[in-house]
């Protein structure tokens, strides 16, 4: 947990001003694929500088951003506090959730889960403050098919010691099934990244870029065969997701 809250305070300047966290793909497709209505009250878990939060609040009645650091809520409501009277920002933890039951027509959850190590009870407490009939919006890195070595999470956490791994398809469609949610849609797509646009905001020069570029330099073919590495390039293809799942009436 305290190295989770160190990365994100130490960069929270950063990814407030990402250009692929203020309007990624991902972004988009989300808030499209869960149709939002006016009479909504929604949940943004893990909103960081607040980008879906801000995003849902267009659309709904109220909207709620949950982070467990400072440093990223500061941003979010000093953001709020100019233009916006319907969006709240409360301090918390996605595994305790400090929401009584089935409050919120929609949660979300972009870019977090694979933060989270005990994604079950993540889950379970989703589940727990969503109203019957509610909604739950997820987009998060797929692991890619075929990483027998779970390289690519060794990758990631060379750059990032918060990040706890990402998932195949099958598994969140698995454990969304075991906990009674019903998938109603969901989106697979690619998107290309440098080795420096993804190392940000790390420095190539840090411990841990090195530490980072070591494992690309020592597997480059198991990583063009894997992850579709073009080294002439220096492109990586990474997969995510959107799932919309559904908490049954």
């Amino acid at each position: 947990m305290q190295s989770l809250q160190g990365f994100f305070s130490r960069h929270a300047k950063e990814y407030a001003s990402s250009e692929s966290h203020m309007h990624g793909k991902d972004l988009d497709l989300l808030i499209s694929m869960l149709d939002l209505k006016k009479n909504y009250k929604a949940l943004d878990v893990g909103t960081g500088p607040g980008f879906v939060a801000f995003e849902m609040s267009d659309k709904v009645t109220v909207s709620v951003g949950l982070d467990m650091n400072e440093q990223m809520l500061d941003i979010a409501v000093k953001k709020a506090e100019d233009n916006k009277s319907n969006i709240i920002f409360v301090k918390g933890n996605a595994l305790s959730l400090p929401f009584p039951d089935n409050v919120f027509d929609v949660v979300s959850c972009r870019r977090v889960a694979h933060h989270i190590k005990d994604k079950k009870m993540f889950i379970e407490e989703v589940w727990r403050v969503l109203k019957k009939g509610g909604k739950f919006g997820i987009t998060d890195l797929l692991k890619p098919m075929g990483d027998k070595r779970n390289l690519f999470n060794k990758f990631e956490k060379a750059r990032d010691t918060s990040y706890t791994g990402s998932e195949s398809l099958d598994y969140w469609f698995k454990i969304l099934k075991e906990n009674a949610f019903q998938v109603d849609n969901f989106k697979t797509f690619e998107m290309k990244e440098t080795f420096q646009s993804w190392l940000s905001p790390i420095s190539e020069n840090s411990v841990d870029g090195r530490k980072a570029k070591r494992i690309l330099n020592d597997n480059i073919s198991y990583f063009k065969d894997v992850f579709g590495y073009d080294a002439e390039n220096g492109y990586f293809n990474k997969s995510r997701m959107v799932i919309i799942a559904r908490k049954p009436e």
